[in-house]
């Protein structure tokens, strides 16, 4: 399954990306918010076959490699998956050289619409180191709501809870 969006494409993360989410994965600078550190190789291959076990599972939704509509750049991953019941987790990650180019909002904005056509999907949630500023700004300004603090993986995380508005 591919979307889009004004500047970016997303298409489902499948088996032959391995190289892709690995590099992504052991780079310390990416995975800072998200484990804290770099993984190492078996850590990531580990996520890697999960994120692919989800996809599998359910085609309309689950982990996405995210390019640039223009330049067919990789820019990094973005996520719609269940986490239970109707409440799926909305997330991201992206190679340094984008930061700051407002493609995380995008993203955002591009999952949001689209989890809102999908009658089985009434709540979202993000899961944020707390330290992550930038990524707390930007739930907030889709209207995420803090619902609570906690650990995840030995990390510090807070939890941000968004109803979606159906027609």
């Amino acid at each position: 399954m591919e979307l889009s969006s004004q500047r970016l494409i997303y298409r489902k993360l499948a088996a032959p990306d391995a190289a892709i989410y690995l590099s992504m994965a052991m780079n310390g600078e990416v995975m800072r918010y998200i484990t804290g550190k770099a993984l190492n190789t078996r850590e990531a291959n580990e996520r890697f076959e999960a994120m692919i076990d989800t996809n599998d599972k359910i085609p309309e939704i689950g982990f996405y490699k995210v390019y640039e509509k223009n330049e067919n750049s990789f820019i990094g991953l973005g996520k719609l998956v269940f986490i239970k019941g109707s409440t799926a987790e909305i997330g991201y990650s992206l190679l340094p050289r984008f930061w700051g180019k407002r493609y995380a909002s995008e993203i955002v904005g591009c999952f949001i619409e689209y989890a809102q056509k999908l009658s089985y999907i009434t709540d979202l949630v993000a899961v944020v180191n707390p330290d992550n500023i930038a990524s707390k700004k930007l739930l907030l300004k889709y209207g995420f709501t803090w619902m609570e603090t906690g650990f995840l993986n030995e990390q510090a995380t807070e939890i941000h809870k968004l109803s979606l508005q159906k027609s």
